[in-house]
């Protein structure tokens, strides 16, 4: 601004370049390049500053969404600060900017003038390829035309939560009747919010599902989960307690001060640019991967690749590492990614391939297992020994010592009741009993095979279905094999418990996936190796914070080493895909519809064959597509059956 020939005022403001075009019944182009908007909403929020945030704030917010390996943010539901935007066009992220107004819209002459304001405010920033106007019924369409009259890039126009302007934004559709409605429909696909997270429910939970529908479908253009962050304030008056108004405000993928929930790193590997096809670790692997490039503008050569295969013994582990040769591949376009790994490379645990993006960040880490369970039995489970296998039996149990061991099982339901080591007891008792299975293990006997004792029930098709037995060797290792069929048809889980007091537990190590918990409908996220974790009593998003959390499932156990106050003991399973579940963990306070369903079994340790989902704030797990399913398997009534097996060897000794 001049006065005279002398400036008043002045404005510095940085712009840039780049094209943004909607083909009807076909998609949105950014530059040419149809895309997919791997999306989250995003309220400006701060625990010790509320709705007041800063440029820093705004860079973390959004070094995070990319970390998650996200492309796009709603700001939800008003324009965000100036700061923000500059970080979104400096760091790289797509903006959806909205006017403001949820569930109500403001009248034409307020409208009018806030839209003015957001648009000389912000139409410079190229990061923004939508507006919005208002949310969820918040949309005066009297407004509609002043979006293009003053946007001179006349970018298109959303109405959250409505079929408009020939993009379907409808929120939180069911997934069988959103993926069913989106396959026969004609719209652009791009709910604006989807998977509404809150506590550990939603967002990573039933995003497999729904991502695969959607990269799969031509007119899907992505989608916008809800939301970025939990929004919890400092509460001066509560000795710094942080608020999150109930199940109000802990609806993020991260907590209030950013920490970093198991969503997280499941969001990071299904919505990775770099899509590695199922690869098992077979004799006759050569080191080819076949892979997709999800990028939009990237070609994979000018991503790096780096491989690792390590050994994975405690507390040492040995490991050799190298790069391989990022291949020319187009974007959206498949090949091959081949390392050379050494000869012995079967002789090895784990092998792990790490991707990194042009500018040098992680885009994920896949892990791969070379030795199978039953390779690491044979290699770990020592069975013999220089000791006896002794048994006495009364007229209610068995009690069989062997290496300073002794146990105790009920002669009736075959149960574990009780069993010692030179320490002194291990409180873990009262098992297997079945979950959604009946206990109808009966007439048991006992006999001597060599140096080893079995005890065993009987098999008899109507009445005692379901066979338990277990071998005691001489070093002391017992082992249990059960199997057993599901009580019904459809099960929320699959497998056994045992008792075990919290009181005593201190932490465990673990060889499998970690270090974060899993559900049915969750399953991506975690790395295989050996992990160790002390117990504690973290609620998803509740105060205090602690991540991981220690209770709940764990997937693709080896072998566990509970660590109690006063003992320990061992378990190791040959079998691959076998779950552990510690403890129930605390259900945070759900919605009237109680859809989160964060169900576990009976006992407080359980070995299971199968898990349960989780629901969303505003779906049912089951709604989550056909991982938040129930569990499906053959009727004992029809042919042919087909039992379950579970095989667990527990090393008591302490050593």
């Amino acid at each position: 601004m001049y006065k005279g020939n002398q400036i008043v005022h002045a404005i510095s403001k940085k712009i840039g370049f780049r094209t943004v075009e909607v083909k009807e019944r076909d998609g949105v182009y950014i530059n040419g390049v149809k895309m997919k908007f791997k999306g989250v909403n995003r309220h400006s929020f701060y625990p010790s500053s509320g709705r007041t945030t800063s440029k820093s704030i705004s860079i973390a917010d959004v070094k995070l969404m990319k970390e998650m390996n996200m492309n796009a943010v709603r700001m939800a539901h008003y324009p965000p600060d100036g700061h923000f935007l500059d970080v979104c066009d400096s760091l790289g992220l797509f903006v959806m900017d909205e006017l403001a107004g949820w569930h109500g819209n403001y009248d034409t002459k307020t409208g009018t003038k806030l839209l003015g304001e957001m648009m000389e405010n912000d139409e410079n920033h190229p990061s923004i390829v939508f507006w919005a106007n208002g949310n969820e019924g918040g949309h005066n369409r009297d407004l509609d035309h002043l979006f293009s009259e003053q946007d001179i890039q006349r970018r298109p126009l959303i109405h959250p939560w409505e079929v408009f302007n020939g993009f379907e934004t409808t929120h939180y559709r069911d997934y069988n009747y959103g993926i069913g409605n989106y396959d026969y429909g004609h719209n652009i696909l791009m709910p604006t919010e989807f998977l509404h997270g809150m506590w550990d429910g939603g967002h990573g939970a039933g995003l497999e599902d729904y991502w695969k529908a959607m990269w799969n479908n031509p007119l899907s253009a992505g989608g916008f989960l809800w939301d970025f962050a939990d929004q919890g304030v400092v509460r001066v008056d509560k000795n710094g307690f942080i608020d999150t108004d109930g199940n109000h405000g802990p609806d993020g993928i991260v907590g209030s001060y950013h920490e970093k929930e198991g969503s997280f790193y499941t969001i990071k590997e299904v919505w990775s640019p770099i899509y590695f096809e199922h690869r098992e670790m077979t004799a006759g692997f050569d080191g080819s991967f076949n892979v997709e490039n999800r990028y939009a503008f990237t070609n994979l050569n000018q991503c790096t690749f780096e491989w690792r295969i390590e050994e994975l013994t405690n507390p040492i582990s040995n490991f050799l590492r190298g790069t391989a040769t990022a291949p020319s591949i187009r974007p959206f376009e498949k090949g091959i990614l081949k390392i050379d790994l050494p000869k012995d490379w079967k002789n090895y645990d784990a092998l792990y391939l790490t991707a990194k993006s042009p500018s040098g960040e992680t885009i994920y880490t896949w892990s791969f297992p070379i030795t199978l369970p039953k390779e690491e039995v044979n290699k770990l489970v020592v069975k013999t020994g220089k000791s006896k296998v002794n048994i006495a039996t009364n007229a209610s149990t068995y009690q069989v010592s062997a290496n300073g061991i002794n146990a105790v099982f009920d002669k009736t339901t075959g149960l574990l009741q009780k069993v010692k080591n030179a320490k002194g007891e291990i409180p873990f008792t009262n098992g297997p009993i079945l979950q959604e299975g009946v206990n109808n293990f009966k007439n048991f006997t006992h006999k001597i095979i060599g140096d080893t004792v079995i005890i065993s029930s009987t098999f008899e098709r109507k009445e005692n279905f379901n066979t338990l037995e277990w071998t005691i060797y001489p070093s002391g290792i017992v082992k249990m094999q059960v199997k057993y069929f599901p009580l019904a048809y459809f099960t929320t889980f699959v497998g056994m418990n045992f008792s075990y007091p919290e009181t005593e537990m201190k932490g465990i190590q673990y060889k499998g996936n970690g270090p974060n918990r899993v559900w049915k409908n969750r399953m991506k996220g975690n790395q295989f190796g050996v992990w160790e974790k002390g117990y504690n009593n973290s609620a998803t998003g509740e105060p205090p914070i602690k991540y991981p959390e220690f209770k709940g499932y764990y997937s693709n156990m080896y072998w566990c080493k509970f660590i109690g106050r006063n003992n320990t003991f061992k378990v190791y399973t040959d079998q691959e895909d076998i779950f552990f579940r510690l403890f129930t963990p605390k259900k945070s306070k759900d919605t009237e519809w109680d859809n989160m369903s964060p169900t576990f079994p009976n006992g407080d340790i359980s070995f299971l064959n199968g898990i349960s989902a989780i629901g969303t704030k505003t779906q049912k797990p089951e709604t989550t597509g056909p991982m938040g399913m129930k569990h499906v398997f053959y009727d004992f009534e029809k042919e042919p059956a087909r039992a379950l097996d579970m095989t667990l060897y527990f090393d008591f000794t302490g050593n």
